[in-house]
């Protein structure tokens, strides 16, 4: 009886992922010896592939000892390993939204930059210019303390200054509200979900929310299907590389945190989210998934009960390991009165459909949290 081994490979996308050609970034890939025969891999080790038009990956499949291939039909009992550390800390409970400005100030940047450069090109070629009789403008000084600017600088600064300023602004009153939330956080909404859950089928249970405040305009829930970045530490040592040596291509090198380390892959710098409190674990702002699909929609009503549509493509079912992560979550959104939403998560499993899994194509998301949920629902 033939015996198998697990085969996972990944090439997922870096932070600034836009900065990379996926071919440039090396697979990397894990072999699992085992024991197990060909019934056994049928029931508890799926096979799927995900990947994006630039060639990013997340695959798992099996190969035999005698380099024979599975050509089997999946199962549909679930992956038996736990939640990762970083769903429990930073995909669970309550979380709010970042303030607009954000995107707003990120957007003027390249505004700003592109006006800098064409007022320095123009203060450049001025004198040229002059010389064959086209009037300057702008290019009279100023005096400023014991200096002289052109004028055409003067009016230039304030647009530089103005993402900063932004920024500022935006991280000042995301502060101030996540103050005033957790002073006096709502009670966590309770669910029941009906039988097991599979991909591909309508997802049907009920919310119970123990209370509901003033100013909760309305409170909808739809489900969300995603990859989250594998572990960081399964990736250096998977290339060949040690922890505290030079990272592989792609990987950034480690940061310093200020809570837990490993909930994430080290590739973000700082920016994936805007300035959060400190003495949250894993934060505030929920992080997007760099592949992702949302399920059905559906405004609770007074009974709480909901029947949510699954994604439109066909998703693996949960996995939680150290190198592939296929996360499930339910979303309640919670509309408020002159305020941002603010967000409940729950992660749920789900198991594998009857076919096996083959998404092609798919479409990176922008890693930045200000971008997730802005202009989607």
């Amino acid at each position: 009886m033939a015996k198998w081994n697990i085969i996972h490979k990944v090439r997922y996308p870096p932070f600034d992922h836009h900065r990379w050609k996926a071919e440039s970034v090396p697979t990397i890939e894990e072999k699992v010896h085992t024991n197990l025969t060909t019934e056994q891999i049928k029931k508890r080790y799926p096979e799927f592939v995900i990947q994006s038009e630039e060639g990013w990956l997340l695959e798992r499949s099996f190969v035999s000892d005698d380099k024979e291939q599975w050509n089997g039909n999946p199962s549909v009992l679930l992956d038996e390993s736990a939640f990762v550390n970083l769903v429990d800390q930073q995909r669970n409970g309550w979380y709010i939204i970042p303030n607009n400005l954000h995107s707003v100030a990120r957007r003027l940047i390249h505004f700003a930059v592109i006006l800098l450069l064409v007022t320095l090109t123009y203060l450049f070629i001025e004198p040229i210019l002059s010389v064959i009789g086209l009037p300057s403008l702008g290019t009279k000084s100023i005096r400023l303390g014991l200096l002289d600017y052109p004028i055409l600088s003067i009016v230039v600064v304030p647009f530089l200054l103005m993402p900063l300023l932004l920024r500022m602004i935006a991280n000042f009153m995301d502060l101030r509200k996540q103050q005033e939330y957790f002073k006096n956080p709502a009670q966590s909404p309770i669910i029941e979900l009906e039988s097991q859950i599979q991909s591909g089928e309508s997802l049907r249970g009920k919310c119970i929310i123990p209370e509901r405040r003033e100013d909760w305009k309305s409170v909808s829930i739809h489900w969300h299907v995603g990859t989250l970045s594998p572990s960081r530490k399964a990736l250096v040592e998977l290339s060949g590389r040690k922890l505290g040596e030079q990272p592989p291509v792609g990987l950034s090198t480690p940061l310093p945190h200020h809570w837990e380390e490993g909930l994430d892959d080290g590739t973000a710098g700082g920016e994936d989210a805007p300035m959060e409190r400190q003495d949250i674990p894993g934060g505030v702002f929920l992080r997007p998934m760099r592949f992702s699909e949302e399920g059905g929609e559906q405004i609770l009503g007074e009974d709480g009960k909901f029947e949510l549509s699954p994604p439109p493509s066909q998703w693996p079912g949960s996995v939680n390991s150290e190198l592939l992560r296929i996360h499930w979550e339910l979303i309640l959104k919670i509309k408020r009165q002159n305020k941002m939403p603010l967000l409940w998560v729950m992660p749920i499993r789900v198991q594998f459909p009857i076919s096996k899994v083959d998404l092609d194509d798919l479409v990176v998301n922008d890693s930045r949290t200000e971008h997730f949920f802005i202009g989607k629902r």
